[in-house]
């Protein structure tokens, strides 16, 4: 059974793994991926919208928590979830027109949404590298798939060969 992570969830365990914590993610099986998560549609770059925070693949995972702390406050603020925890799809979809600018994003994501004529080019050159340290990888329909979900060092070189290939977009040039 094939198993897909989308990208924040993925990068959070990735990041975890990173942090030494052992506690397997629930739900995985043997293939592990990072997809593009898809929303409402992102304004283009052109539009002057807020750019949304940017998770760096050296972030700690207490900036990260920061940074979801700061969305999920605002979705709380705007109706969701409810207070007992249940919320609409509708009631979704209102507090992240309003917070989705607040909303953190990977490089990836961010090269994604922003420069998709790039985007794939950035891809391969994430998933060539990871394989040049023999991590079991490959694209499939623009996403990131692992035969497992790499940990420890192999997490660290993920994260590596990621800035690499989106060094532009980390750097704010893309």
């Amino acid at each position: 059974m094939l198993t897909r992570v989308t990208i924040a969830a993925g990068l959070v365990l990735l990041l975890a793994a990173c942090g030494g914590e052992d506690k397997p993610a629930e739900g995985t099986a043997d293939v592990a991926s990072l997809t593009a998560t898809s929303g409402a549609a992102a304004p283009s770059a052109s539009s002057g919208a807020q750019e949304r925070p940017l998770e760096r693949p050296d972030a700690t995972q207490e900036e990260i928590a920061r940074m979801y702390a700061v969305f999920d406050g605002c979705m709380e603020q705007n109706g969701f979830p409810q207070k007992d925890g249940s919320g609409t799809l509708n009631q979704k979809a209102a507090a992240e027109k309003i917070c989705g600018h607040l909303q953190p994003e990977t490089a990836f994501q961010r090269s994604q949404r922003l420069d998709p004529a790039h985007y794939g080019d950035r891809l391969r050159d994430w998933v060539t590298c990871i394989r040049s340290h023999g991590i079991d990888a490959y694209v499939e329909d623009d996403n990131l798939f692992f035969e497992s979900l790499p940990a420890g060092e192999d997490a660290e070189r993920v994260a590596e060969c990621q800035t690499k290939a989106f060094a532009e977009v980390l750097e704010g040039s893309a």
